[in-house]
């Protein structure tokens, strides 16, 4: 039986009165709810601007795509650690630049690029790049040393950037059949671009050309103990790649066939790499003829015949004087003495017989092809 007077349980409390929010509404962070963001001016301030310039287009090929972007971001890593110092000595010497630059831009470029003719330029007009397959060098400042980041990304990301003679135009190389792209002036924006996570970036590009993937091939090869990768354009000029662990991916992301072994048809491979070290001292990028390197051993081949030759075609002989001197001074006095005692009352006509016949034997002993001797030792 229950008392009128029993105790009433209480009523739970309410999730407003408590100040908590009813299941299935969220109440904003009281932080929020005093910061000028949520009156929406942040978001007006984040809106991606207007560009008018149009973007250039890429190859549609997925797979260039990802390699070329893996590029950009290795050598955005590789400028990290060689500005710390981490890379002494591992790095081609070629990619040495001068001053603060850990890595030359434009060396690196030719060395994974091969048969890059920088020379060779194209069109340049204003357009916009996709940060993400542009090189630069980010090894000079980064986000951390911009005081006020957001303005300058908009700055540097502007169309006006690409105005000829505006303020910090920027400038760029442009190879449209792999869609990858360097800085030439601007070096430094695209990695403090892609850090405030804009996608593209204003310049002045300049188009170069690149030779198509079925005029290229790649070897592997072992030269002087070393496993190297050669790469051979139209079947006649060859380069070693001096990063093979990053123009490969690439090149065969573009449709170079992988790497294959040194076909026989070829000059054996020592014959070739004796013609890379002979061409590689004051030049960056050595570059080896194959047709002349075959010249070559056709020539040496041809050399070392033998060949019937005279002592005055021979260039590795020197004279013996005392030899000579008692054979054309000595000699000839002899027989002229001899000539006089033989013939007391033709003096005049033994002298002109001695010295006739010994001439005529000095002449026939230097001019006649009597001995033999090697194609290479000839004058």
């Amino acid at each position: 039986m229950h008392s009128d007077h029993a105790e009433r349980l209480p009523e739970p409390a309410s999730p407003l009165a408590e100040g908590e929010a009813p299941h299935g509404v969220s109440l904003p962070a009281q932080e929020a709810l005093l910061d000028d963001a949520g009156t929406g001016e942040d978001t007006l301030e984040l809106a991606p601007p207007r560009h008018r310039l149009p973007q250039i287009a890429l190859p549609d090929n997925v797979v260039l795509k990802g390699a070329v972007q893996k590029l950009v971001e290795q050598k955005a890593r590789l400028d990290r650690l060689a500005a710390e110092g981490q890379l002494a000595g591992l790095l081609p010497p070629e990619w040495h630049g001068n001053g603060v630059r850990a890595i030359d831009l434009s060396s690196f470029v030719q060395g994974v690029l091969p048969f890059l003719q920088p020379a060779e330029r194209g069109e340049t007009a204003p357009a916009r790049l996709p940060v993400r397959h542009v090189l630069g060098d980010d090894s000079r400042w980064g986000l951390a040393d911009v005081p006020e980041p957001k303005s300058l990304a908009w700055y540097l990301a502007s169309d006006d950037r690409a105005n000829a003679g505006s303020k910090d135009v920027a400038e760029a190389y442009l190879v449209g059949a792999l869609g990858l792209a360097w800085m030439q002036e601007g070096r430094s924006r695209p990695g403090f671009l892609r850090a405030m996570d804009q996608d593209s970036l204003a310049a002045r590009v300049t188009m170069l050309g690149y030779p198509p993937p079925s005029e290229l091939a790649l070897y592997s090869v072992t030269a002087h103990g070393q496993p190297q990768i050669w790469c051979v354009h139209g079947r006649r000029r060859l380069r070693p790649l001096v990063a093979p662990w990053l123009s490969v991916p690439l090149l065969t992301a573009y449709g170079v066939p992988a790497p294959v072994a040194w076909p026989g048809s070829f000059p054996p491979v020592e014959a070739v790499a004796e013609a890379i070290a002979a061409a590689r001292p004051g030049k960056l990028l050595p570059e080896v003829d194959l047709g002349r390197v075959v010249a070559k051993i056709a020539e040496d081949a041809s050399s070392e015949a033998w060949q019937p030759v005279s002592l005055l075609q021979l260039n590795t002989w020197s004279p013996r004087w005392p030899f000579f001197l008692g054979t054309f001074v000595g000699l000839p006095s002899l027989l002229l003495v001899t000539a006089a005692l033989a013939l007391p009352g033709a003096v005049e006509a033994a002298t002109v017989a001695a010295s006739l016949g010994f001439a005529g034997g000095a002449i026939g002993a230097l001019a006649v092809p009597w001995i033999h001797a090697r194609r290479k030792h000839l004058s």
